[in-house]
């Protein structure tokens, strides 16, 4: 160090001791020096920066002791998300069946089964189909049927303009249409028709052996004379 470095280090500790002196007159103590200053300042920590990492040692805990739980635990889910509604199922009505009785003039009379809302075509068509002679006019095939209905397919030339059916005119198989006359009284009906001649009334239909009121009254507005 050459003398003016040297002159220069002297002035510079010269008022350094001088306001460190004028320092411990004014506060009662003696100032510290820049070094220890400086390292101690290093070191401080403010009151915020310490909150701040208090609160991130408290999160990454609860993250910790959270992964330390069983994993294969799973939420459940909030009872107060409601399910969806339940759709009620069409199968039980695309499933319903009707049962009807085809007599007269077709193929195959007696009970079929069909869908709900079946026609009267879907009925004779089930029975066999209209036979030759059959008056397809005596019944319209286009009318959707009923569970327990009877359909009657005359004779042409069997029923009359109102649908009713002939006494004098009808086969056995159209008279079975008739309420209360089965194959054995449509038989007798016939065969008493041939020996006795045409019935006059509907009435007359009571000289019949096994017709008795009840069946007259049944077949009054169902059955005619020609």
């Amino acid at each position: 160090m050459d003398d003016a470095d040297a002159v220069e280090a002297r002035w510079a500790r010269g008022l350094e001791q001088a306001a460190q002196r004028a320092y411990a007159r004014t506060h009662g103590v003696e100032p510290e020096s820049r070094g220890a200053a400086a390292g101690r300042a290093r070191w401080r920590i403010e009151p915020r920066a310490a909150a701040t990492a208090v609160v991130v040692i408290v999160l990454v805990g609860a993250v910790a002791w959270w992964g330390l739980r069983d994993p294969g635990a799973v939420p459940l889910p909030d009872a107060s998300v409601s399910s969806p509604a339940l759709v009620p199922s069409s199968s039980a009505g695309a499933d319903a069946r009707v049962l009807v009785h085809v007599s007269g003039s077709v193929a195959a009379p007696g009970l079929v089964e069909l869908a709900a809302g079946a026609r009267v075509a879907d009925a004779v068509e089930a029975a066999g189909g209209m036979l030759a002679a059959a008056d397809e006019s005596s019944v319209n095939l286009a009318r959707p049927v009923q569970d327990g209905e009877h359909v009657v397919v005359a004779v042409e030339g069997e029923a009359v303009a109102d649908g009713r059916i002939d006494l004098n005119r009808a086969d056995p198989a159209a008279l079975e249409g008739l309420p209360g006359v089965g194959p054995v009284l449509a038989a007798r009906i016939t065969a008493d028709r041939e020996a006795n001649g045409p019935f006059t009334t509907v009435e007359d239909l009571g000289r019949v052996p096994g017709v008795g009121p009840a069946i007259l009254a049944g077949i009054a507005d169902v059955a005619t004379v020609g």
